[in-house]
């Protein structure tokens, strides 16, 4: 057996105004030999399509890959010509010798200029060129926004369940045994598709507790208990996107098109039921100082509204202010990017001082830059660290230069990339040990999670004013359907 794999990954935040560029692809564009060299010895989406290929068997075909860091749109013709590239190496390999099957690793909530269904263009373009035969699979993100058009240009639908996404390397290796087995036994599966009047914060996604967690468990207890049921993902979608298609929805892989169907309508129906249970408490910078101030140490704040994970500028200042204002001892922010002031302090040195102002260089919604006056140039770094998170542990993350500043009793760490922290690298690669920390302050949603759970006594969630807020109605929606929950609560929808 032959499967094709690779795909274009991007989170697309339609609110931010850092767009996917050509230079943005062709720095992290893989394909051949370099793809599957990626992979080795990584917990990735990739590398469980490789190993599940591997254990089975199967010959993995790497085609063109790009996982973009989530900012705003790609640029028409930056997508376009990633996409026309990847048919066109498609179709050399299926007649060099036929491919048996497709997995795209792709991201559900992609948007280009011109594009608002991105996935579904790319569906579309594949299609074209190899018709409707050969058989597409798909693992997608649990933030996906799942359009009737993509499953019907596809086959068979997986999405990551968890939120952290730490099982994205099992994700990938169910795709192909469920492509596996749909070959070696000649016997087609069907797949059904439910979408949701609901928009979803990705603050109120944990799937480690609350409601998310159980709508978790009610799906694979469905899949356990019924043995023609292959798999049921709940996509939370992503609300940052502004596209008429954005929104929750529950897809359904079955031996039978009738159960696919039904299985996916009582999953979807059951999270439905559990929807205003969703929201969690969020705090503003102050108050979640003044929290955590008063809680067991050592204590995470994660500041949601700034995550790059999710295309926020990473550069944010509200809860840096806070923390300064207050100097409580024992208190480290890692990080925030600013290659500018990375550079001076690069230039001061080690033991030099510095004045500066940190921070907010890439919008003013996300606040004003922080004035440090003589802070201490303490470390500077490469900024490489391996990655301890489920979520690529094994991987080399790389921030750029990056140093640390002491600005009286709080240590800054300063980065030249904008990245979400998931583990203790960022404080790591500068010389803290978290532990000797009583306050770490930090830029993440939940997947920040996968890692902190366990090791923080106490977490704090920061929703400062950013374009990745938990508030979805203090945004400017132009295109995004408000008729739907939580803006909306309408008792005549019939799901």
């Amino acid at each position: 057996m032959r499967i094709a794999a690779g795909g274009f990954e991007h989170e697309t935040n339609t609110f931010s105004n850092i767009l996917v560029t050509e230079e943005t692809v062709k720095a992290i564009q893989l394909e051949g030999d370099a793809l599957i060299q990626s992979c080795r010895g990584v917990r990735s989406t990739m590398a469980g399509l490789l190993d599940e290929c591997e254990a089975l068997g199967i010959e993995l075909v790497p085609m063109p890959r790009v996982d973009i860091l989530p900012c705003g749109v790609t640029e028409k013709a930056v997508y376009e010509s990633f996409r026309d590239h990847f048919v066109e190496e498609l179709w050399k390999a299926h007649c060099q010798e036929p491919l048996d099957a497709i997995a795209l690793n792709i991201h559900g909530a992609a948007v280009a200029e011109g594009y608002p269904d991105l996935e579904a263009d790319f569906l579309s373009a594949l299609r074209d060129r190899i018709g409707m035969d050969i058989p597409i699979g798909l693992v997608l993100d649990l933030h996906g926004n799942i359009t009737q058009e993509m499953m019907d240009l596809s086959n068979i639908t997986v999405a990551f369940k968890e939120y952290p996404h730490t099982d994205t390397y099992e994700s990938s290796r169910l795709l192909i045994q469920l492509l596996h087995q749909q070959y070696t036994t000649g016997k087609t599966l069907y797949q059904a598709l439910v979408r949701l009047p609901w928009h979803i914060a990705p603050a109120f996604g944990v799937t480690l507790s609350g409601a998310a967690g159980d709508v978790k468990e009610y799906n694979a207890k469905l899949v356990a208990e019924n043995p023609v049921l292959r798999d049921i993902s709940f996509f939370h979608g992503f609300p940052y996107a502004d596209v008429p298609l954005a929104g929750a929805s529950v897809t359904a892989v079955a031996e039978t098109r009738q159960a696919a169907e039904e299985f996916a309508q009582r999953a979807a129906e059951y999270a439905w039921s559990r929807r205003h249970d969703f929201a969690v408490k969020t705090n503003t910078a102050e108050a979640a100082m003044e929290l955590a101030s008063k809680s067991e140490a050592p204590v995470v704040i994660n500041e949601t509204s700034d995550n790059p994970g999710g295309g926020a500028p990473g550069d944010g200042t509200h809860l840096l202010r806070e923390m300064i204002r207050r100097n409580l001892p024992g208190s480290a922010y890692g990080h925030i990017y600013d290659p500018e002031v990375v550079q001076q302090a690069i230039a001061a040195g080690v033991g030099g001082r510095i004045d500066c102002e940190v921070g907010a260089k890439l919008d003013d919604l996300h606040g004003t830059p922080v004035a440090l006056k003589g802070a201490y140039v303490k470390t500077i770094s490469d900024g490489t660290y391996i990655r301890k998170n489920p979520m690529g542990a094994g991987g080399i993350a790389n921030l750029g230069p990056s140093v640390l500043l002491q600005a009286g009793n709080v240590s800054i760490v300063v980065t030249s990339a904008r990245r979400q922290t998931l583990d203790d690298g960022p404080f790591r690669m500068v010389g803290i040990d978290w532990q000797d920390m009583k306050i770490l302050a930090l830029k993440s949603s939940q997947h920040f999670k996968g890692w902190w759970t366990g090791r923080a006594k106490t977490i704090v969630a920061c929703d400062s004013p950013g374009i990745h807020c938990a508030d979805l109605t203090t945004f400017d929606y132009k295109h995004l359907d408000t008729d739907s929950f939580p803006f909306t609560e309408r008792e005549d929808i019939n799901l």
